[in-house]
């Protein structure tokens, strides 16, 4: 095995002592006496690195699997309370008597929970195990890797989030909860520090169950399972009734520090006298439905809290949430006429119910019920943020057809889920009616451009065109003075719009002396970046005055340059360049789920040509692209040849009846418009394709009420929601 930096695990040549990629210093020693040796191999496979974590109940490490070749994560057993490790020594010690109980106890239960989430690996929002040993009298668990940073992080950086910025956050963590809550597995310390946020913006929840589980219910360590501000009063309590609606509470907590940049007021504080403001009393622009759904799994007693995370989801979806306000105790004089009136009230129920018992009295109670759903009707579910699959199961299990009619960018909805439907959840609907629902492509995609060197101006507008966020920095800078001299992310990098990306627009370095002349080098075919170094040790600048494509010369590379080589020019004199593209290649675009029309046109917008290519399918309108050959995203040569497959529609024995009696406040027979959603910035304007004249007889509905808005206002969705910053 190649030697490898303990700070990083890339490899390094024998002779270098310090890694050139993260600065780790060969030899350098643990961070503690009771932390494990870089270098050590724990079950003869695991080489264990830096310390990247460590707390009261264990350390965490980089470590490198050999078997599998790749960087790891290393979790160890070490409660504080109950034991430690002497220096130079491998083995855990444990502290003799009750704590060696409590010790094995809480091993058990971590070996226990560690085999429990290894079930999830399908679940992209919780990290992955991979592997749980016992070794050195304690327990490790393998997990994968993750770079980026915590969302603690985050918010110690930017102090608070918009809305629709920490939304898709929150999603993603009730998703998680969602999947492990399944299961049994509650985390009971949901905060900012255990949700963490990779360099590719996936949303991962960390420390399920190693910390609650390290001890018994024996421990005093109570202090550390508590994170005051985001742990619900029922926490506090050695018998506490916790469940789902436990971890509801947390997150509500962590978005509500999300959105306020303010940590609640603690749990116990809150029984006694409840401060906590709502999130637009503060000056949060929070719409009033998203703030009760919010508000709601934030109250303090139990029975007046969202109970799940799907609930708490769902309400966050919802036009119309209900504020629950837990009922305060009240005081009641019991008068002689109070008592007199209650009594005569409960014997008058007492005579009604014997009277029904006995059959003196009968009503039908399917008449009186407020939710009967009449012969030929069905309730409609509500679908939204809902996988496809899912989706089109609850439908058909309604009752109802269930079709796919396009698919459209968002910035709060997932991508593949359900982003807005036809028909309202909860009203009603005829039997074998159609539900066209339009599914989320997620956040769109762009490619950074490669802006090294280029005119401030210039550079600037072109990561605007592209979607991104600018920061900007001006200071001394190894380029022409007023171009920019650095960019934080690669070119040809594949990332969300509204993503930001930092630049350092230069003032040029001090030095050079215009009395003095240089030769110029000959820059043809040279990498820009490296050229420009050369240059810059005789004093002279580049300067990116144009790109272009071309089949020879790689993408970032010099092709042609001004003066040429061999001239005579002063220092502190910049040279005009043009920089290669690299051969031309278009982007595939994401035509799945849209009309054959809007399709093709986009396909010969990108410079490709469509093949199409016809297939019945159940759950895709009639007319619309089931899939594609080749992936959006894909970079591919002008002229492409690219299938698609359009929709037939649904097998006969699945098609809506004809004869269905529409609802009185739709126009009768006339063909309806698929579901319509309210367009997002930065994805490019597109209209949801009619029915084409060959779908099914049967049509959807067109929306009876608006479609599900998130709570979030269309002025603001427009342009506000490109800059998720993940």
């Amino acid at each position: 095995m190649a030697k490898l930096c303990m700070g990083c695990m890339a490899e390094l040549e024998e002779e270098q002592k310090v890694c050139p990629c993260c600065g780790y210093e060969e030899g350098t020693p643990p961070l503690e006496a009771y932390h494990i040796a870089p270098e050590t191999v724990l079950g003869g496979r695991y080489v264990i690195g830096r310390v990247i974590g460590f707390g009261g109940f264990g350390v965490t490490y980089l470590a490198y699997d050999k078997t599998l070749e790749k960087r790891i994560a290393i979790k160890e057993y070490l409660p504080g309370e109950f034991s430690t490790r002497m220096p130079n020594q491998l083995k855990v010690t444990v502290y003799s008597g009750d704590k060696e109980e409590q010790y094995r106890t809480g091993r058990e239960k971590f070996i226990d929970e560690a085999v429990r989430l290894a079930k999830f690996q399908s679940v992209p929002e919780v990290v992955s195990v991979y592997d749980c040993f016992e070794e050195n009298e304690t327990a490790y668990i393998v997990m994968e890797y993750l770079e980026g940073e915590t969302l603690k992080t985050r918010l110690e950086r930017e102090g608070r989030m918009r809305v629709e910025q920490a939304l898709p956050i929150l999603f993603s963590v009730l998703h998680a909860l969602e999947e492990v809550h399944t299961e049994g597995i509650l985390h009971r310390d949901i905060a900012p520090d255990n949700i963490f946020i990779t360099k590719e913006g996936q949303v991962k929840l960390l420390d399920f169950g190693a910390a609650r589980f390290a001890t018994t219910t024996h421990s005093r360590s109570l202090t550390v399972l508590i994170k005051p501000g985001y742990a619900p009063e029922e926490q506090y309590r050695s018998r506490g009734d916790q469940g789902t609606w436990t971890d509801v509470y947390a997150a509500a907590a962590t978005f509500y520090r999300m959105i306020t940049g303010i940590v609640p007021e603690d749990a116990l504080e809150r029984s006694a006298k409840d401060t906590v403001k709502d999130p637009s009393k503060l000056g949060v622009e929070i719409g009033p439905n998203t703030e009760a759904a919010l508000m709601n799994a934030l109250n303090i007693k139990i029975e007046g809290r969202t109970q799940t995370a799907k609930q708490f989801e769902d309400e966050l979806m919802s036009n119309v949430v209900v504020r629950v306000v837990p009922k305060k105790a009240r005081t009641t004089l019991w008068t002689r006429e109070v008592k007199i009136g209650v009594a005569a009230a409960c014997g008058g129920i007492a005579a009604f119910l014997l009277l029904m018992f006995t059959g003196v009295i009968r009503f039908d109670m399917a008449r009186w019920g407020g939710n009967s759903v009449p012969d030929g009707k069905t309730r409609v579910p509500n679908v939204v943020n809902e996988e496809m699959d899912t989706a089109v199961e609850r439908g058909e299990e309604a009752g109802l057809l269930v079709q796919v009619y396009d698919k459209q960018y968002s910035a709060v909805i997932p991508r593949d889920r359900v982003l807005s439907q036809s028909i309202k959840g909860g009203s009603l609907a005829d039997l074998d009616e159609t539900l066209g629902i339009v599914i989320s492509a997620g956040i769109e995609k762009t490619r950074v451009p490669g802006v090294l060197g280029m005119e401030e101006k210039e550079g600037v507008q072109a990561l605007k065109d592209a979607g991104l966020v600018v920061s900007s920095e001006e200071k001394e800078y190894r380029a022409a003075p007023g171009t920019i001299g650095w960019q934080s992310l690669d070119a040809q990098l594949e990332t969300d719009t509204g993503t930001e990306i930092g630049i350092i627009v230069s003032k040029g370095i001090p030095g050079g002396d215009s009395s003095i002349t240089e030769t110029v080098d000959d820059l043809i075919g040279m990498d820009f970046s490296e050229a420009s170094d050369q240059m810059i040790e005789k004093y002279l600048y580049l300067v990116n005055t144009g790109s272009a494509y071309d089949d020879e010369i790689p993408a970032g590379s010099i092709i042609s340059q001004e003066p040429q080589k061999g001239a005579r020019v002063k220092q502190n004199s910049n040279i005009a360049v043009t920089v290669s593209l690299g051969r031309e290649l278009m982007t595939v675009p994401d035509v799945q789920f849209k009309s054959r029309e809007e399709a093709e046109a986009m396909l010969a917008e990108a410079g490709l040509t469509a093949r199409i290519r016809q297939e019945e399918s159940a759950s895709v309108a009639a007319g619309n692209v089931i899939r594609q050959d080749t992936e959006a995203g894909e970079q591919a040569e002008k002229g492409t040849v690219i299938t698609i497959y359009i929709s037939t529609g649904a097998p006969a024995r699945r098609q809506a009846n004809p004869n269905t009696r529409r609802d009185d406040n739709r126009a009768g027979g006339a063909p309806a418009a698929p579901p319509q959603t309210q367009k997002q910035e930065p994805a490019a304007p597109q209209q949801p394709a009619a029915p084409p004249p060959q779908a099914q007889p049967e049509p959807p509905a067109a929306p009876r009420e608006a479609p599900p808005s998130n709570d979030i206002a269309p002025e603001d969705l427009n342009g506000r929601l490109g800059n998720l910053g993940i």
